[in-house]
């Protein structure tokens, strides 16, 4: 009989890098935090663009450059470690660049903000396919299904407090000492986060050969032609992936049709925050009823309802039906949360999980180039057509998610319904 964990001493761990990984994460929010910073900078539309292809977008094309080097090492942590704590160091250099920004000009802030925030994403980027294989290498199936909804459950109660605790800061101090000490704790948070990564144990596995970045993208069209199933998820995420990088830009909006301030950043963030937690709640079930597939389907239905929502109530509603919506955008971030890195382990094995890692990432097209465009076609067309059309994608991709085979494809019963681990 198999055992419920391979390494015991590595769930804990794990749980302590996600309570405080949390907080940072609420800190620095991609789709709330770091627009609102922007807009302060000075920037615009396509300096939203901009930040979040680089926040969202480049780790998972980093990736591909990674994921050959790191698939012939016998050990991931100390990589782990190299890339986690390379991302304390740019959370710091951010917080010590807002504290002189008066000093310098708008492009001058960008440009150094925007060079900071890319060091912080490629040592995610590195962090990242580590993590997953020793997610992999770590658990039995049965024992990660478990382990990715409890680790969301179990961040919320990081995430709550740190929306309280984000939410004040913006309030009671001005720019720029607000987003400076946000960053700054952010950093000295992280740190902390780290202690559960030094304490994991790992099973060494046997030394493979490295391959370069163009032999990696060489292999990927051979497995492409061998894993239909892959391929579909591939589509999956393209599809879903325009949402991703749209989100940011209902805080564009906001400003757009109300106004915004550091306390509407906060409120919003807020309000994200608690849809994150209450989705949170909610994903146990989903996944004993469904698998993660189910996830990815309420995910793909937030996905094409938010955006025609946020049109109607922008356009006819006051401001606190608005801030309501972000309920929902924060459910959809938690549904991304708790089943990417669940589906790509679900979907390969031990053998080819780093290669997977890469190639999901780097094929994710639309949230690496995506988010550049849109804040120009929002620009030049406006909101209505762009939030229509990213919609009508979430719906395709919501239409796709029927040939895709998880386990959870092969393991239901007849009344439809799993059975409880």
């Amino acid at each position: 009989m198999q055992k419920e964990s391979k390494l015991p001493r590595n769930y804990p761990a794990f749980l302590w890098h996600a309570v405080f990984l949390s907080i940072t994460v609420t800190f620095t929010e991609v789709n709330s935090v770091i627009p609102a910073m922007i807009l302060e900078v000075g920037g615009s539309e396509i300096h939203i663009g901009i930040v979040t292809a680089i926040m969202i977008g480049v780790p998972l094309i980093a990736q591909l450059n990674f994921a050959g080097f790191l698939h012939g090492k016998r050990r991931k942590k100390p990589y782990l470690l190299a890339g986690i704590n390379l991302r304390v160091f740019s959370l710091a250099l951010i917080a010590v660049t807002l504290i002189g920004v008066g000093r310098l000009t708008t492009l001058q802030a960008l440009l150094l903000i925007y060079a900071e925030l890319l060091l912080f994403t490629v040592g995610g980027a590195f962090a990242g396919i580590s993590y997953v294989d020793l997610v992999g290498k770590s658990f039995t199936r049965d024992l990660r299904k478990r382990f990715f909804t409890r680790k969301q459950m179990i961040a919320s109660i990081g995430i709550f407090l740190s929306a309280l605790i984000a939410r004040q800061v913006l309030q009671s101090f001005s720019y720029p000492q607000n987003y400076s000490i946000l960053f700054g704790a952010a950093a000295a948070v992280l740190l902390i986060a780290t202690g559960g990564f030094w304490v994991l144990q790992e099973q060494e596995g046997g030394e493979k050969q490295h391959s370069s970045y163009l032999e990696t993208l060489k292999s990927i069209p051979a497995v492409l032609r061998t894993d239909p199933n892959l391929r579909t998820y591939l589509w999956f995420v393209n599809g879903i992936g325009f949402h991703v990088a749209l989100t940011p830009f209902y805080v564009s909006l906001a400003k757009h049709q109300y106004f915004l301030d550091p306390a509407l950043a906060g409120n919003l963030l807020f309000v994200q925050i608690l849809g994150m937690i209450a989705a949170s709640l909610l994903w146990p079930l989903a996944v004993r009823r469904g698998g993660f597939k189910q996830v990815l389907k309420v995910w793909a239905s937030l996905s094409f309802l938010l955006p025609p929502a946020a049109l109607v109530v922008s356009r006819f509603l006051p401001l606190p039906f608005y801030i309501g919506l972000f309920l929902f955008t924060g459910a959809a971030i938690s549904a991304r949360k708790v089943s990417q890195d669940a589906v790509i382990v679900e979907l390969s094995n031990e053998d080819n999980r780093v290669l997977y890692t890469a190639i999901i990432g780097t094929l994710n097209l639309s949230i690496a180039i995506f988010p550049i465009v849109i804040g120009t076609f929002i620009a030049v067309l406006g909101y209505v057509p762009v939030f229509i059309g990213v919609a009508l994608l979430a719906a395709a991709a919501r239409w796709v998610l029927r040939r895709l085979v998880c386990p959870v494809d092969r393991e239901l019963p007849a009344n439809g319904v799993l059975l409880q681990d």
